[in-house]
C-alpha cells in the first residue's frame, strides 16, 4: 500500500509537476487526476480490508486492482506505446513476495490479459480514446509478445528469488533453533554440574562462569565477567599455562590453595586445558575445579586416626606390662609397711611411694581407657539426664566444694535423646566439667547447654537426622593459641600432677559414638567445648 501510493504520486504526480506534455490528448490530465485519486481512494479502502480479511485475500485483491488501474492508466497513454507499460511489474514483484509463485503467476496472467486486450482493441481501432498505433504490424506484435515474455519471466525469477530466500530464511532459522537448543543445553549442563567451570578468552578474561564455580569461590557471574581470572583464582600454575600455550599437556592437572572472596582459604583441584580454534591456535584456557577442603580435612582425620589407633595398641600392650608389676609393687609394700616398725622419716618416705604408686597406677587406667576402650554398650538415653547426674556429681566433690564457682544450665529442649553408652558419655562430661573447673582457680561460671541442631557438617561422614549440641563454657584461664591444637594429644597437660589423658579420653569416647567435638578459647577469659552426638 505504501509502494503504491509512493508509485503514483512520484510517475503521475511528476508529469502534472513539470507540465509534461506526452503526445497530448484531451482526457490525459483529467485522467492522471482521476488515477491519482482513485489510487488514494481504494488504498484508503484497502487498508480498511486489511482488518477484515486475511493476508492473502487482501493481497489478491490489491494485486488484480492495481493491474486494472495500471490498464486504465496504458490505455489513456497510448497502449502498447505508453510509457507505463513497466508499472505492470509493480503488480508482479509484490504478488511473488506475498504470494509466492502461484501468486507471481496469477498476476502475470492478469497483467498479461489487461494488456492483451487493451492493444487488441488498439490494433483494431476499437475505444475512440485509445489513439491508432503507429507501429508496423511485425513491430506491433513483436513489442506485445516482448512485453508479455517480460511479465512472465519477472513473475517466474522474482518468484524464484523469494522462493529461495524463503527456503534459507527456514534453514535459518531451523539452525538457528538448533543453535538455540544447542546453547542451552551446554548452558543447563554447565549450570548443573557439581564442578566448577571457567572458561577465558586469549587475554585471560572470564567467558564462562557456571553455578557451582559461584558457590565455590563466592563470586557472582556478574562480579566476575570480563575480569581476568587470576583476579578470581590467584594461581600461579595459571598464568604460567595462559603464557605457555604450546609446552604444556593437553589437560594440566594440579592441587592449589586460593582465597575466597570472603577471605577463607580452600584447596582446589584444578583440570586445565586450552581452548582451540580449527587451526589448532589457542583462544583462551578452560578450567574445571573442585573444592577439596572437605576431602583433604577427611584425609587427615583418617591419617590422624590411623596414628592414634597404632599408638594406642602399642601403648595398651606396655601400660597392661607395667601394671602387673605395679600392682605386686604396691601389695608388697602395703604389707612391709604392716609387719615392720619404721621410723618417722621411713615411714614418710612409705608414704610417698604408695601415694606415687596410686598415682601411677590411676594414670594407666586411664590411659588403657583411652588407648583400649571398653566395647560400647549402647542404648537409648536422655542426654539432659547424664548431664544433671555429672553436675550432681561435681558439686558434691571437695573440689567444687572449695570453690568459688556457679554452674548454670541451658537446656534447650527436655528431650534430647541418642544411641549411647551412658557410663562412657558420663565420663565425658565428668572430665569437662572437672576440667573447666580446674581452669577457674580464681572462682567464675559454668554454663552448660543443650539443644538440637541441624548440623550437617559431618553428613558426609555419618549420616543423622539431626544433631545433638552440648556446650561446656567456662569463665576461666583460658587456652593459648600456642597448645590449643596440642590438648587432645595424649600425655599433654599444663596441670600440676595432671595426667595429660582427660581431654584425650573426651575425644576419643565421642569419636567412637560417631560424633565429633571442638574448643574455641580466648587466653585470660574462657574456653568453650561443643560437643556433637548424633540424635534419634
Amino acid at each position: 500500500m505504501i509502494i503504491r501510493v509512493a508509485v503514483v504520486t512520484v510517475f503521475l504526480g511528476s508529469f502534472l509537476f513539470f507540465g509534461i506534455r506526452y503526445k497530448e490528448g484531451p482526457l490525459l490530465i483529467p485522467t492522471f487526476y482521476f488515477l491519482i485519486a482513485t489510487t488514494y481512494f481504494f488504498t484508503l479502502i484497502y487498508a480498511i480490508l486489511f482488518k477484515i480479511v486475511n493476508l492473502k485475500t487482501s493481497a489478491y485483491i490489491q494485486i488484480f486492482g492495481d493491474i486494472i488501474l495500471v490498464t486504465t492508466l496504458v490505455s489513456v497513454t497510448e497502449g502498447i506505446e505508453s510509457p507505463f507499460i513497466f508499472l505492470y511489474l509493480f503488480s508482479i514483484i509484490p504478488a511473488s513476495v506475498i504470494l509466492y509463485r502461484p501468486g507471481a503467476l496469477a498476476s502475470a496472467s492478469g497483467a498479461s490479459i489487461c494488456y492483451g486486450v487493451i492493444a487488441d482493441l488498439q490494433f483494431y481501432n476499437s475505444l475512440p480514446f485509445i489513439p491508432e498505433t503507429t507501429l508496423p504490424l511485425k513491430t506491433f506484435f513483436y513489442v506485445l509478445t516482448l512485453h508479455l515474455v517480460a511479465f512472465f519471466s519477472v513473475a517466474y525469477l522474482s518468484s524464484s528469488a523469494v522462493e529461495t530466500l524463503r527456503r534459507m530464511k527456514e534453514e535459518l532459522k531451523e539452525k538457528a533453533d538448533d543453535l538455540v537448543e544447542l546453547q542451552t543445553f551446554n548452558a543447563n549442563v554447565a549450570q548443573c554440574m557439581s564442578t566448577g567451570l571457567l572458561t577465558t578468552d586469549e587475554l585471560g578474561r572470564i567467558t564462562s562462569f557456571n553455578h557451582a564455580s559461584e558457590e565455590i569461590t563466592g563470586y557472582k557471574w556478574e562480579e566476575v565477567r570480563g575480569r581476568i581470572y587470576l583476579d578470581i583464582l590467584p594461581v600461579k600454575k595459571l598464568e604460567d599455562i595462559l603464557n605457555n600455550r604450546e609446552s604444556i599437556l593437553p589437560i594440566y592437572r594440579f592441587e592449589s590453595e586460593v582465597s575466597r572472596k570472603d577471605g577463607s582459604i580452600i584447596t582446589l583441584g584444578l583440570n586445565v586445558s586450552h581452548l582451540k580454534d580449527d587451526n589448532g591456535l589457542s583462544k583462551g584456557i578452560i578450567g574445571i575445579f573442585q573444592d577439596l577442603t572437605k576431602i583433604k580435612e577427611m584425609e587427615l582425620e583418617v591419617k590422624k586416626r590411623e596414628r592414634m589407633a597404632m599408638i594406642g595398641e602399642l601403648a595398651a600392650g606396655m601400660a597392661h606390662e607395667i601394671r602387673n608389676p605395679l600392682a605386686s609393687l604396691s601389695g608388697s609394700m602395703q604389707i612391709l609397711k604392716q609387719e615392720l616398725n619404721l621410723k618417722e622419716d621411713h615411714e614418710r618416705l612409705m608414704q610417698i611411694a604408695l601415694r606415687e604408686m596410686d598415682r601411677l597406677n590411676t594414670t594407666i587406667t586411664e590411659f588403657l581407657i583411652y588407648a583400649k576402650p571398653a566395647p560400647l554398650q549402647k542404648k537409648p538415653m536422655n542426654i539432659n539426664d547424664l548431664l544433671l547426674d555429672a553436675i550432681n556429681l561435681l558439686k558434691n566433690s571437695d573440689l567444687f566444694r572449695n570453690s568459688n564457682v556457679s554452674i548454670q544450665t541451658e537446656f534447650k529442649e527436655n528431650n534430647l535423646i541418642s544411641h549411647v553408652d551412658p557410663h562412657q558419655i558420663s565420663q565425658v562430661f565428668w572430665n569437662l566439667s572437672l576440667n573447666a573447673l580446674q581452669s577457674m582457680s580464681n572462682g567464675g561460671v559454668l554454663t552448660i547447654s543443650s539443644r538440637k541442631s541441624m548440623m550437617r557438617k559431618f553428613d558426609m561422614i555419618t549420616p543423622a537426622k539431626e544433631w545433638l549440641e552440648i556446650i561446656f563454657r567456662d569463665t576461666g584461664d583460658g587456652i593459648s593459641e600456642e597448645i590449643i591444637d596440642k590438648i587432645f594429644l595424649p600425655f599433654f597437660t599444663t596441670k600440676e600432677g595432671g595426667s595429660g589423658l582427660g581431654l584425650p579420653i573426651v575425644h576419643r569416647i565421642v569419636e567412637e559414638h560417631s560424633g565429633r567435638v571442638y574448643v574455641k578459647s580466648t587466653h585470660g577469659k574462657g574456653t568453650q567445648f561443643t560437643l556433637y552426638l548424633p540424635g534419634v
